[in-house]
């Protein structure tokens, strides 16, 4: 129903109306339209009692909407036009998508969002850096790319792992070259909500890399953590790929290395093509990064 109460007839009457008005012929357009000529026949005939008068006169070229129609023809034609793009277009995607990714992995990704832009020149990326887990739903972001899994409340979200992030201790030449009695740690700022979560640098502890001493920086960003870390402020849990942008910084003395896993996690259901596409691009990009 309208919002003054008249019904809108269905689609399939609409489609009988404009097959007629572009053929002038019951015959062809039935074939045309996949149906037998007394369907198409039927049609025309419940759309003139819905508007309670003929909508065709005889004309030498066959027959033709009546003169006074043209409104009536032009709003079908639209409709039809309408239809296409519901169709046709949802796959190419177009709005505005929010995007949720902590700092030093929206610069790594940039390739890929540029990619996307380029590809689907329709969607528009808003692209947001978080300093903990943003409820998706809550917070109206509609994917999120982080080092964890939702491991609750999370029915209405789809997950895919985009692969591993090896994590290891570093620090600056200069610092390793000091004496210490305990070690100067740079730590996350873990102070969020993280239980719902499958977060396994959250379960880190030092000594598995073969470190101890006192926390003497706190920080939500591993770009921060890096670069006090170049600064030579004590040792630093950070991804390979980072710690390979600061010239700076070698990994500890043990060496040890922990494989975290990076996760896409969107509202979408991910069957669109062009979320596949970002998907796959992140994937793609991630197995590039030293590892």
């Amino acid at each position: 129903m309208t919002r003054d109460g008249a019904a809108t007839p269905p689609w399939d009457l609409i489609r009988a109306f404009l097959a007629l008005e572009r053929h002038g012929s019951y015959e062809v357009a039935a074939e045309l339209e996949g149906i037998d000529d007394s369907t198409l026949r039927r049609r025309i005939r419940q759309l003139e009692l819905h508007f309670g008068r003929a909508l065709f006169v005889r004309a030498e070229s066959g027959w033709r909407a009546s003169a006074d129609l043209h409104a009536l023809v032009s709003a079908a034609q639209r409709m039809e036009v309408a239809a296409r793009s519901f169709c046709q277009d949802h796959q190419a995607g177009a709005g505005t998508i929010r995007i949720s990714v902590m700092d030093v992995f929206a610069q790594r990704f940039a390739p890929v969002f540029a990619a996307l832009s380029e590809k689907y020149p329709r969607l528009v990326l808003t692209i947001t850096t978080e300093a903990h887990f943003v409820n998706l739903e809550q917070d109206q972001v509609d994917i999120a790319v982080r080092l964890a899994r939702p491991e609750r409340n999370s029915n209405s979200l789809r997950v895919r792992k985009l692969g591993n992030v090896a994590v290891g201790a570093y620090a600056s030449r200069a610092y390793l070259a000091q004496e210490h009695q305990e070690h100067q740690l740079l730590a996350m700022n873990l102070q969020f909500f993280h239980q719902d979560h499958n977060f396994i640098y959250a379960q880190q502890d030092w000594s598995r890399f073969g470190l101890a001493g006192r926390v003497r920086l706190q920080s939500d960003s591993f770009a921060h953590l890096a670069r006090w870390c170049a600064l030579g402020q004590g040792l630093a849990l950070l991804p390979r790929f980072l710690a390979g942008e600061h010239p700076q910084l070698v990994a500890s003395p043990a060496g040890v290395f922990i494989d975290t896993e990076l996760w896409l996690v969107s509202r979408f259901d991910m069957h669109a093509v062009w979320q596949r596409d970002l998907a796959d691009l992140l994937q793609a990009e991630l197995a590039r990064w030293p590892q």
